[in-house]
């Protein structure tokens, strides 16, 4: 009797693990949720991925997502993924590698460009290492995840970069100029 009790707790508490780890998972991606949001290409408009295999023929590891009308000015270029969504989405978002730099391209549902993020290995403009270095923000360190943000039809840019302080994280976005844009204020 008392095996079959024990056998009990023991497969309750392997099932409550189990359950914790498959659906109590927090990203560890950033703080990306790469699969909030994920649209099969099938139910893309034409126009989108027509656009898309235009401009970029020769690309691996593509993702679809649905992201609702802009909340804030600052969307296109540091939109939250948290609220990508599958359920009638406003602009579409693509997620690629091309030439092994990650890429995410925003189209509206016709078809318009609306912004390229790219992952960058190439230093930041002088302008903005130099507001870095002298600003508030002088003691925090780059760590390796920059993007280059380029709104079209303007072409006008913004850079996108991850910073770290002891445990504490912050992105951050500039201007080419030096002009900080906005800050996110990231968890430990």
């Amino acid at each position: 009797m008392k095996l079959i009790y024990k056998t009990k707790i023991v497969g309750f508490i392997f099932l409550f693990f189990a359950a914790t780890l498959s659906h109590g998972q927090t990203p560890q991606n950033g703080g990306e949720n790469k699969t909030k949001g994920k649209i099969d290409k099938a139910k893309v408009p034409k126009a989108v991925t027509k656009a898309y295999e235009t401009e970029y023929p020769k690309t691996t590891n593509e993702s679809w997502y649905g992201y609702p009308s802009f909340s804030n000015e600052s969307d296109w270029y540091g939109y939250d993924p948290e609220v990508m969504t599958d359920i009638n989405p406003e602009y579409y978002i693509v997620r690629f590698l091309k030439e092994t730099f990650p890429h995410k391209v925003m189209y509206s549902k016709t078809g318009q460009k609306i912004a390229e993020h790219k992952g960058v290995d190439f230093d930041l403009p002088k302008a903005i290492l130099n507001s870095l270095s002298k600003g508030q923000l002088s003691d925090w360190v780059v760590v390796k995840e920059k993007e280059e943000i380029v709104r079209h039809p303007d072409k006008m840019k913004v850079y996108k970069i991850e910073l770290k302080k002891d445990n504490a994280k912050r992105i951050v976005f500039y201007l080419p100029d030096g002009t900080l844009l906005h800050e996110i204020k990231g968890k430990p």
